[in-house]
């Protein structure tokens, strides 16, 4: 029986998620059994940062000699940009990071991956997003991700709503202009006419929430995604459920995100 890697010694390598508040977060958790079950010496550690003292913790922490990346969770991910050396493209169109990578030679790289663990967990469910129309509720920060994700993955179009409606003009502005194959609009929230809807708002976290918008009956040929993770079947899921149609939780999204972090830490191929 070959000897279990311990779970710590001196040797191991670390992993960090810095977050306001970090109780919450489940990742440390999620990454650590995958570095187990890769044979890998390495843990992931929530890092509470308060915003007071955010940039001399931030500089400590990615001083450490043996911390190898950081995850960025809520609400730092627009404050780390100016802490790397490069950001990768996604990360600038976006205007945020949620990874950052420390590099051979000392120097750090960020990059977004709230978009692009989506466009993964549906890819690995057997739904292709090229040449589809997604309709897409929440211009915030993780639809906007979503935003560009969709337009990168080849989606014919997006159909773009939030209750700001300036957020949601500014992502079609912005996906228009990075994707122009891409045919962004702003529109009411809407099944009809789209293959995809997806919710990126809060709405259906907390018990009593309804639906983010007033739906009829959905086509059961819609795919129906929702980013909330708890609870699992929110009112948006349910409702599309009872329509026939096939189904995409929070969950999903996040082993997409895990999936893509450990690959840009160079730990999966």
């Amino acid at each position: 029986m070959a000897e279990e890697t311990p779970l710590v010694d001196g040797a191991t390598r670390l992993y960090g998620i810095i977050g306001h508040p970090i109780a919450q977060v489940g990742s440390p958790r999620l990454f650590t059994a995958r570095f187990r079950a890769a044979g890998l010496n390495a843990l992931l550690l929530p890092l509470h940062v308060l915003p007071d003292h955010f940039d001399e913790t931030l500089r400590g922490i990615m001083a450490l000699a043996n911390l190898d990346g950081l995850v960025v969770t809520i609400p730092y991910k627009p404050r780390v940009v100016s802490f790397v050396d490069r950001a990768l493209p996604s990360a600038h169109l976006i205007g945020a990071i949620n990874a950052m990578r420390r590099e051979r030679d000392g120097s750090w790289t960020g990059d977004n991956f709230d978009g692009k663990g989506l466009i993964r967990a549906l890819i690995g469910r057997g739904h292709s997003v090229a040449g589809r129309r997604a309709m897409l509720i929440g211009a915030g920060g993780a639809g906007k991700a979503i935003g560009f994700a969709l337009a990168e993955a080849g989606a014919a179009a997006v159909g773009l709503f939030d209750v700001d409606a300036d957020k949601a003009e500014n992502l079609h502005r912005r996906i228009s202009a990075a994707f122009p194959r891409c045919s962004a609009e702003v529109t009411p929230p809407r099944a009809d006419g789209y293959d995809i809807l997806i919710n990126a708002t809060p709405i259906g976290m907390v018990d009593g929430d309804g639906l983010p918008a007033v739906f009829p009956a959905f086509d059961p040929a819609l795919l129906v995604v929702d980013i909330i993770i708890k609870p699992e079947l929110t009112p948006l899921l349910a409702h599309a459920q009872a329509c026939g149609c096939q189904i995409v939780g929070g969950r999903a999204m996040l082993e997409g995100q895990a999936d893509e972090i450990m690959r840009f830490f160079g730990l999966l191929e």
